[in-house]
C-alpha cells in the first residue's frame, strides 16, 4: 500500500499539488486521472521519487521515502517497475536482452537464472515467440507488451504505468489494460496508471483518484463514477455528448445497478 498523506509540491511560486491526501491499494488497479495540467504527473512524479515534495508524507507500507537518504531511495526503487509512456525499450538489444536488463543492473542471479526469468516474463505476456527481435522489427502493442515484461522482471511490489496506451489503436489498448489488471491481481502489485483514456477509467479503474487544478477533486471506483456530484469530473468525463448517452445506457444497465448495490 502507498500512502499520501498532504502533498504539496510547487515550482517557481506555481503551487502544482495542493494538500492532497490518497491512498493506492495492493491487488487493486489505481488510477490517477485528469486533464492536461491537472498536476497528475507531477503527482506519480512525485511519489516514486523523481520530485521531491516541499511538504506532506508519502508511504511505502509504512516507509517514509520523504526522509529518506539517496541509499536508501535507491533500494526501495528496486521494489518499484516502471512502464513508461514510449515503452523506453532500448534500440540496440533484443526484446529478450532488453528484458534481462535489470536483471544484469539488479540482481546477483547467475546468467542462465536471468534468461529463465526473463523467458517467464515474456511468455507471461505471451511474447516467447519474439525473443531474439529488435524492437524496431514488433508493434507497438508487442513493445508495451516487452515493456510490461521488463517492468516485472524485477518482481515488483509496485507497478507504475505513465499512459500505458499511449499510441495505440483501442483494440490493442484494451489488451494492454487486461494485462496491467490481470498481473495486479496475479501478484498482488500495488499498480499506479496515469492516464487520461476514458476506455482505461471504465475497464480497469478499481479505485480512481481525480485531480483537479492541483488538488484531489474526487476518489471512488469505476462503478461510482457516473455519479460523484463532482461537477469538474463530471466536466471531464462527459465534454461530448457520445459519452453522455453513455452514460444514459450504462447507470440504467441490469450489471451497473446490481454492482452499485452490492
Amino acid at each position: 500500500m502507498i500512502e499520501v498523506k498532504h502533498v504539496e509540491k510547487t515550482f517557481d511560486g506555481n503551487r502544482v499539488l495542493k494538500d492532497i491526501s490518497t491512498v493506492f491499494e495492493p491487488g487493486k488497479t489505481n488510477l490517477i486521472i485528469g486533464q492536461s495540467g491537472s498536476g497528475k504527473t507531477v503527482l506519480m512524479k512525485s511519489v516514486v521519487g523523481i520530485h521531491r515534495i516541499d511538504s506532506g508524507e508519502i508511504c511505502y507500507d509504512g516507509r517514509d521515502i520523504t526522509n529518506m537518504k539517496r541509499k536508501e531511495l535507491n533500494v526501495l526503487r528496486r521494489e518499484i517497475g516502471m512502464l513508461f509512456q514510449g515503452s523506453a525499450l532500448f534500440d540496440s538489444m533484443s526484446v529478450l536482452q532488453n528484458v534481462m536488463f535489470p536483471l544484469e543492473m539488479f540482481s546477483t542471479m547467475t546468467k542462465d537464472e536471468m534468461i529463465a526469468r526473463a523467458k517467464f516474463c515474456l511468455e507471461r505476456v505471451e511474447l516467447s515467440h519474439v525473443l531474439d527481435s529488435y524492437p524496431s522489427e514488433i508493434s507497438g502493442g508487442q513493445q508495451k507488451r516487452a515493456a510490461i515484461a521488463r517492468a516485472i522482471v524485477l518482481n515488483p511490489k509496485y507497478l507504475f504505468c505513465d499512459e500505458p496506451n499511449s499510441g495505440l489503436d483501442p483494440k490493442t489498448s484494451l489488451l494492454i489494460d487486461k494485462l496491467i489488471q490481470d498481473i495486479t491481481h496475479e501478484f498482488n502489485i500495488t499498480t499506479v496508471v496515469n492516464t487520461h483514456d476514458m476506455n482505461s477509467v471504465m475497464e480497469i479503474g478499481e479505485n480512481i483518484a481525480f485531480i483537479y487544478k492541483g488538488e484531489k477533486a474526487w476518489q471512488g471506483s469505476k462503478e461510482e463514477i457516473f455519479d460523484t456530484g463532482c461537477e469538474q469530473l463530471e466536466d471531464f468525463i462527459f465534454a461530448s455528448n457520445l459519452f453522455k448517452k453513455i452514460k444514459k445506457v450504462y447507470v440504467m444497465s441490469p450489471e451497473f445497478l446490481k454492482m452499485k448495490n452490492r
